[in-house]
């Protein structure tokens, strides 16, 4: 009888993941470059600073031709795919620099800005929804969902603005912006520098993005509760904190993890705003400040790289809710 291996029984799901990644990156690129050509914005000015008037027509239209601005944005966007196909990304007007080394440069510190933020929202939002849930009905339960519908509602930017006019400028606790001192780069400080600077920017994003854990946490923790096996555990003489640990916990914190998984582009989208706020040099703040220079070829490789990102983390997220959540539905 014929053995199948696990390579060949997966294939069909590789397929499907790739061909959904290839869809996923061809709609992004068009729409990317169809927002680039209704921009109002004037690339030329964006890369003159401002100082439009002063070259000549001769030398405007000499930076034209060498930005590739005179042709249509279908020859632009065939040109860029030809080149991405070599492997180079292009070269950014802005920066001065290749977009592969800005986003080599920059992309670690945005992967550990969301990183940590991530952690910090799935612990604390589940040791509050844990709390909520056990103490249902009492003034603890009450202040920590109305705490967390709260911070559900505030916008990230709105909130890091909040958090630096408290901590930063009111209570001096905190840096006003940036990720190291003035007159260095980020990996050139001491890890007490380097969490000092990321104390705001990881606050922010972690408050927002612990609102669901939180509730969902504490509604999961409720149905356990109230659940028969529970209730046969405390008729055999179980402690509370036995009932918790072994029951409740089981049963709540994997579709916790599940669920924070597949919030991760929510917490790349609030990167993007928190690292705007708070002047912190990731791959969001490089990707505004491309979109309002209009640099197509900065905008497209950190477009590329935030897409792939995202659909990877919607992918860990899935495969986790198929493969954690199926001992659980059986």
């Amino acid at each position: 009888m014929p053995v199948s291996s696990p390579f060949s029984s997966k294939l069909p799901s590789l397929v499907a993941a790739g061909l959904r990644l290839a869809l996923q990156l061809i709609l992004v690129v068009l729409l990317a470059y169809l927002l680039l050509a209704w921009s109002p914005l004037d690339p030329i000015n964006s890369y003159l600073n401002g100082n439009l008037f002063g070259i000549s027509v001769e030398q405007k239209s000499a930076l034209i031709s060498s930005l590739g601005l005179d042709q249509s944005v279908a020859q632009r966007m065939w040109h860029w795919v030809c080149e991405l196909a070599q492997g180079n990304l292009g070269f950014s007007p802005l920066y001065q620099q290749s977009v592969f080394d800005i986003i080599k440069e920059r992309l670690p510190i945005s992967l550990l800005l969301i990183g940590l933020s991530w952690l910090c929202s799935l612990i604390f939002g589940y040791g509050l929804g844990l709390l909520a849930g056990v103490y249902q009905g009492r003034w603890l339960d009450k202040f920590i969902r109305n705490f967390a519908w709260l911070v559900a509602c505030i916008p990230s930017f709105w909130l890091g603005m909040l958090l630096i006019s408290l901590f930063s400028v009111a209570l001096r606790l905190t840096p006003v912006c940036c990720s190291a001192p003035l007159g260095m780069q980020f990996n050139e400080q001491n890890l007490l520098s380097m969490a000092y600077h990321l104390l705001l920017p990881v606050l922010t994003l972690a408050l927002v993005h612990m609102a669901p854990i939180v509730l969902h946490t504490r509604e999961k923790v409720i149905d356990v509760l109230d659940s028969d096996f529970v209730e046969y555990s405390r008729l055999h003489g179980d402690s509370k904190a036995s009932v918790i640990g072994y029951h409740v916990i089981k049963n709540s914190l994997l579709p916790a993890v599940v669920l924070h998984f597949a919030s991760f582009a929510e917490l790349f989208g609030g990167s993007i705003l928190a690292e705007t706020v708070f002047n912190f040099p990731g791959l969001g703040a490089t990707l505004v400040k491309a979109g309002l220079a209009n640099d197509t070829a900065l905008l497209m490789g950190c477009t590329l790289i935030s897409a792939v990102l995202v659909f990877v983390g919607n992918l860990v997220a899935n495969g986790l809710s198929k493969s954690l959540l199926a001992g659980e539905q059986r």
